[in-house]
C-alpha cells in the first residue's frame, strides 16, 4: 500500500511540471528592453517599436526640431475619432511647416526598418508642393540630400527619389486623395549604394508596385551623415496647405506599424 501511495505523489508531481513546462512554451514575456517577446514551441521572435510619433506624447518627445518658413504653425488637433494629431498649417505666401523627427532614435546605416503613418490633405488638388513627406539627409549636402520624397504635382502624389547627383526620378505615382484619410508604410534598407539599399511600400494597406515592375525598388536610401523623416508641407506657396498626421511608428517588422 506504502509503495502505491510513492507511486501516486510521484506521477502527479511529474504532471504538474509536464503541465507547467507546456505553458511556458506559450508564455509571452518581456525581453527587458522595450520589445515583446512571443516564445511558442521553444522558438523566440521579437516584435520591436522603435520610435513612437503619437502627438499625445508631446512636442518635445517626437520632433527633433520644427521647421517654418513664414507664418505656418505646427499644432494639434482631434481627429472623428478622438485621437490626437499633428496639423502643419503652411498659409499661402509661406514656405514651409514641417516637424523633423524622431527624437531619442537614429537609424543605422545598413538597418532595416519601416515607417509607418495615416495622414489627410487638406489643399487644392492641382497645388504642387516639394514635399509632404521627407526621408532627409544631415547635414543639408550637394548630393542626394532628400533621397526619399512625396509631393503632390499635377493631381498626383508622388514618390520621388534623389540619386547621388541630386537627379529625381518618380518611381511611383497615384491620383492625389485630399480631405480624406490615407495610410503609408514605407520600408527601408539603408545604405549608401543604389545596389544593396532598397525600398518597399504599402498604400492604404496594399503593396505597392513601382515603375520597374516589381514591388522593391532598389535605390541609395542613406546620405551625408545620417537620416530623418520629416512630415508637414514645404514649398507649395501659392496657396495654403494644411497636412495632419497621425500613428507615426518605426518599427522592425510591418506589424509595428501598419495602421
Amino acid at each position: 500500500m506504502r509503495k502505491i501511495q510513492l507511486m501516486a505523489t510521484a506521477l502527479g508531481a511529474g504532471c504538474v511540471l509536464l503541465l507547467s513546462q507546456c505553458t511556458k512554451d506559450v508564455k509571452t514575456n518581456s525581453t527587458g528592453n522595450g520589445d515583446v517577446a512571443a516564445q511558442t514551441n521553444g522558438k523566440l521572435s521579437t516584435m520591436s517599436l522603435l520610435f513612437n510619433g503619437d502627438a499625445s506624447l508631446g512636442s518635445g518627445n517626437v520632433w527633433k526640431d520644427v521647421n517654418i518658413e513664414g507664418s505656418g504653425a505646427m499644432t494639434t488637433v482631434n481627429d472623428e475619432t478622438n485621437t490626437l494629431c499633428w496639423q502643419f498649417t503652411k498659409p499661402a505666401g509661406s514656405h514651409r511647416t514641417e516637424g523633423h523627427g524622431a527624437k531619442n532614435y537614429q537609424a543605422q546605416i545598413g538597418s532595416e526598418f519601416y515607417i509607418g503613418w495615416t495622414d489627410k490633405l487638406y489643399m487644392p488638388a492641382s497645388l504642387k508642393t516639394d514635399a509632404v513627406f521627407q526621408w532627409k539627409s544631415y547635414p543639408t549636402s550637394t548630393t542626394a540630400n532628400h533621397p526619399l520624397m512625396l509631393r503632390t504635382n499635377n493631381g498626383n502624389l508622388e514618390l520621388q527619389y534623389f540619386d547621388i547627383n541630386h537627379v529625381a526620378s518618380v518611381p511611383w505615382s497615384i491620383p492625389l486623395a485630399v480631405s480624406t484619410w490615407q495610410s503609408f508604410v514605407l520600408r527601408i534598407k539603408l545604405s549608401d549604394s543604389a545596389t544593396d539599399g532598397y525600398i518597399e511600400l504599402w498604400y492604404n494597406g496594399v503593396k505597392q508596385t513601382f515603375t520597374n515592375s516589381s514591388q522593391r525598388y532598389y535605390c541609395r536610401t542613406f546620405d551625408s551623415d545620417y537620416c530623418d523623416p520629416k512630415w508637414g508641407v514645404y514649398g507649395g506657396d501659392a496657396s495654403q496647405a494644411t497636412h495632419i498626421v497621425k500613428k507615426i511608428r518605426i518599427g522592425t517588422s510591418y506589424a509595428d506599424v501598419a495602421q
